[in-house]
């Protein structure tokens, strides 16, 4: 690569990144609450390179899938990186680690913990494991929380003041939204459907594709449900372009999941094995 190509891919933090990393430097515990797709990872990855001392550094996110994602995007650039789940552990040793919360409640070692989508402290499920981990850390271990979707974040700053860790909490907000939202009707996209195509989610994603909106993604409260909405999906819905497998995806798909795959659906749960999850179906949809 030559100078000039490297400083067309060179990126400078904003203004807000920059204040975010400067109290990181300075060793305070930081909130940041910025809009999805704003660059909160970001802050994070440029003090990672730029940090020195002892210590692991443990980025915790609420799913698998998450979890997967950035421990092949950071291996993908060199880092020495490890990964802790419910059904995965390679190398604790590393530096950093990537890790669901509830993986990595207790970290011994940790110098820096970040929890990405901290928003999940106020779910009722799961919000105990946050706080708890959160109370648990020993006073050394830096916090860094990420969110896009606290309403509230300063309740959060107070909290944290109040727990008197010894450090200061910088709360940093990014109101500006780069990725823009918009709001559709669902039950519109049914209108224009032919009738031959029958079933709740089968005809309104049906007329989702048709405006040209997917891909779609389709969250379901319970394994069985997604499996249904798939080959649903997959029976009523024709695909103009089917997905052709190489021969070790369909072994490690499965007959009933390659045939979906092969109508460009899936679904995605904890029931599937890692390799389905993490090595085919991720991959496929990204």
């Amino acid at each position: 690569m030559t100078g000039f190509e490297a400083l067309q891919q060179l990126r400078l933090p904003d203004a807000w990144q920059a204040e975010a990393i400067r109290a990181l430097t300075a060793g305070d515990d930081v909130i940041v609450q910025a809009p999805t797709g704003a660059g909160k990872t970001f802050v994070f990855e440029q003090y990672f390179q730029q940090r020195r001392g002892p210590g692991q550094v443990i980025f915790t996110v609420p799913t698998r899938a998450l979890a997967n994602d950035k421990f092949a995007e950071w291996n993908r650039r060199g880092w020495r990186v490890g990964i802790t789940t419910g059904d995965l552990s390679h190398d604790p040793e590393a530096p950093l680690i990537v890790a669901t919360l509830e993986a990595q409640q207790t970290p011994s070692r940790a110098a820096l913990y970040v929890i990405d989508e901290y928003q999940w402290l106020a779910d009722p499920l799961r919000g105990n494991h946050y706080e708890g981990t959160i109370l648990s850390l020993p006073a050394r271990t830096q916090l860094l929380l990420l969110s896009g979707s606290v309403a509230n974040p300063g309740v959060v700053r107070d909290w944290l003041l109040r727990l008197q860790r010894g450090r200061n909490v910088t709360m940093i907000e990014q109101r500006e939204r780069p990725v823009p939202l918009d709001e559709v009707e669902i039950d519109s996209m049914a209108r224009n459907v032919p009738e031959a195509i029958t079933g709740y989610w089968t005809r309104r994603l049906a007329g989702a594709l048709r405006e040209d909106l997917g891909p779609i993604l389709v969250f379901a409260p319970h394994r069985r449900e997604a499996e249904k909405i798939a080959r649903d999906v997959v029976a009523g819905i024709p695909c103009p372009q089917p997905l052709r497998l190489t021969r070790d995806q369909e072994n490690a798909a499965g007959p009933a999941l390659a045939k979906l795959l092969g109508q460009r659906v899936a679904f995605h749960h904890s029931g599937l094995s890692y390799v389905q999850r993490a090595g085919l179906i991720e991959p496929l949809a990204k």
